[in-house]
């Protein structure tokens, strides 16, 4: 049966991204607790997109009311809406768990990556609460264990990188992160596209 989701894409004014965690705080997470409180998602993540966005997913069960879901999520997104441009809702997205897809997890891997993105977004969550002071530093210790660096190495780790090989794929993902920063890939892409076009155009030689 296809994966039923509801995904918001919440774009927010430039001069407002900066309160983008009490975005998360005051409407995300509450929106995501009383969907859980009414059992009607199996999970949910968000992520930060380019032009300002933040990309908020929720996957319902299989009997779960769209149109509740709905309300429960424009209910607590109310208090923020001073902060965005525009609220765009999006029905078409189904998982990104097909092999035969070109863009694609994996059926098992999609299982496992869904809780790494929840996960991953309960942890930015408690992390932004103890930053910010609304819970105890006991509650996540920012100070010691309880951190960005930490946790991307006990998985780098669990996937059996060595502390030199490590080393190495920070090293590799700096130059690539960089040069999509400066849009260096962006630029090979339009270069390909403008020379597919070119070779449309130019005339067939006769046999």
């Amino acid at each position: 049966m296809a994966e039923r989701w509801f995904v918001l894409h919440i774009f927010l004014k430039p001069e407002k991204y900066k309160y983008r965690d009490i975005v998360l705080l005051d409407a995300i997470k509450p929106a995501v607790e009383e969907l859980e409180k009414e059992g009607l998602t199996q999970t949910f993540h968000f992520l930060f997109e380019p032009n300002f966005e933040i990309l908020f997913r929720v996957r319902l069960n299989e009997d779960a009311d769209i149109e509740k879901v709905k309300s429960i999520i424009a209910d607590k997104l109310k208090s923020i809406e001073d902060f965005c441009t525009q609220i765009v809702p999006d029905e078409s997205y189904f998982g990104e768990g097909d092999p035969k897809a070109s863009w694609s997890f994996g059926s098992e891997g999609w299982v496992y990556t869904q809780k790494f993105l929840e996960y991953g977004s309960r942890i930015a969550l408690l992390m932004r609460e103890v930053r910010l002071r609304r819970k105890p530093i006991d509650s996540g210790r920012m100070d010691s264990q309880f951190t960005p660096s930490k946790l991307v190495h006990c998985f780098l780790n669990q996937v059996g990188l060595g502390t030199a090989d490590e080393a190495r794929f920070h090293i590799d993902r700096y130059f690539e992160r960089m040069l999509r920063a400066w849009g260096y890939f962006d630029l090979l892409e339009r270069i390909k596209k403008i020379e597919e076009h070119i070779s449309k155009q130019e005339p067939k030689k006769d046999a």
